[in-house]
């Protein structure tokens, strides 16, 4: 008899959390907790990126703050060229503003591309839930955007609103 089309719930744990696979003849679905939670097996963004052991998760919140270093670094440096444009240039009327360089006017989305980018790449590494990865998300973040704005308060942030 051929059973190949029936599903099969299996029921296993990760941690302390009970978790339900769905295993049919050619996929499986894991569920990760939904909860915070400490540990060092995690999968972070990519199936590549696993954690097994206490170094792992510990170059891995490493790796985390240095990403939240990176998104702020391209947040000053977005503010840095506006402050820029602005000390050297007079105010533009909107109807001149087409008339401008295009190129000139790539440089900052692509910026906040990298920047939204990074920003999102780090709440899906909070979202991990792993208390670890959590704390050093925020840590790395506020320890960066202190240090720009200790070095230079002088900078308006626009763009400190965004991801």
């Amino acid at each position: 008899m051929d059973h190949s089309h029936h599903h099969h719930a299996h029921k296993g744990t990760i941690g302390n959390t009970a978790v339900a696979n769905t295993q049919s003849s050619d996929h499986m679905m894991m569920h990760h907790a939904m909860s915070f939670h400490f540990g060092t097996e995690e999968t972070i963004l990519f199936d590549f990126w696993k954690t097994e052991t206490a170094v792992e998760i510990a170059v891995s919140c490493f790796i985390t703050v240095l990403l939240a270093f990176l998104m702020e670094t391209i947040r000053f440096f977005r503010d840095y060229r506006k402050a820029q444009i602005q000390i050297h240039q007079p105010p533009i009327a909107p109807e001149d503003r087409l008339k401008r360089s295009p190129q000139l006017d790539l440089i900052d989305p692509l910026l906040q591309l990298f920047q939204l980018t990074i920003a999102y790449c780090l709440m899906l590494i909070f979202m991990t839930f792993n208390v670890y990865l959590c704390f050093f998300t925020v840590v790395g973040e506020i320890i960066s955007h202190l240090l720009y704005r200790t070095l230079y308060p002088h900078l308006n942030s626009s763009s400190a609103g965004h991801c």
